[in-house]
């Protein structure tokens, strides 16, 4: 018979127990190395279901078409209204801009059987409503940051977009341990800890902060 003479078979079962430890290896290495410190579990992305709403502190631009005297910013006061001409105080917070340039626009309009709040001011205002400051929503960043402080909360923020606003990370970050206390609406505390060189590197999601998250980043720990 031509060519090269089989291996024993004690050296061929070698090869093939070799080949299974070094398949089970590979396959196990990416779960050790993305592993994420212990924390609580992630929440769901929220973000596009919500629109952004007012609250206290924020400041409003109202812009009512060839109407200046009816075009401003407007700041809502701790109670959650605004106090705007012809119209007196409207509560705003909890509202959408959307929904605010909807009463504004009921209130100037005539008053009819399905408007009954209307003032008779204009016939057809074209009211369009946008959030100028955000002050009633913010989050926090301290630790190994350039700029530690308090940053508007934006639609959709995320960990590494706030960690951006606050100048990036210092030499001595603990990237891989990177803490985000939320409250809850019941009073209670979570703690979320991320590792945002897997984020930044496209191994894990990014983090949606919500309104008053606390972000600390601690220095590693040589």
């Amino acid at each position: 018979m031509n060519g090269s003479p089989l291996p024993p078979q004690r050296d061929r079962n070698a090869v093939t127990l070799r080949a299974l430890i070094l398949s089970l290896f590979a396959l196990l290495l990416p779960a050790v190395g993305c592993r994420r410190p212990v924390g609580s579990p992630l929440p769901p992305s929220r973000c596009r279901s919500r629109p952004p709403t007012i609250g206290p502190r924020d400041v409003l631009a109202v812009n009512v078409f060839n109407e200046a005297n009816l075009t401003g910013q407007f700041r809502v006061s701790e109670d959650g209204s605004i106090n705007y001409p012809y119209v007196g105080n409207l509560q705003v917070e909890g509202l959408t801009e959307g929904d605010v340039a909807a009463l504004i626009r009921a209130r100037l309009g005539a008053s009819t059987p399905d408007n009954d709040a209307g003032l008779n001011v204009l016939r057809d205002p074209s009211v369009r409503v946008e959030m100028h400051e955000v002050n009633s929503r913010r989050v926090s960043v301290f630790g190994e940051v350039q700029h530690p402080g308090v940053f508007p909360h934006q639609q959709c923020i995320t960990v590494t977009q706030a960690i951006s606003l606050a100048g990036g990370f210092t030499q001595l970050a603990e990237k891989n341990q990177v803490r985000i206390t939320r409250q809850e609406r019941s009073g209670a505390r979570r703690t979320f800890v991320l590792r945002v060189e897997d984020i930044a590197e496209g191994r894990a999601p990014d983090f949606e902060l919500e309104p008053g998250d606390v972000i600390f980043i601690p220095q590693t720990i040589a």
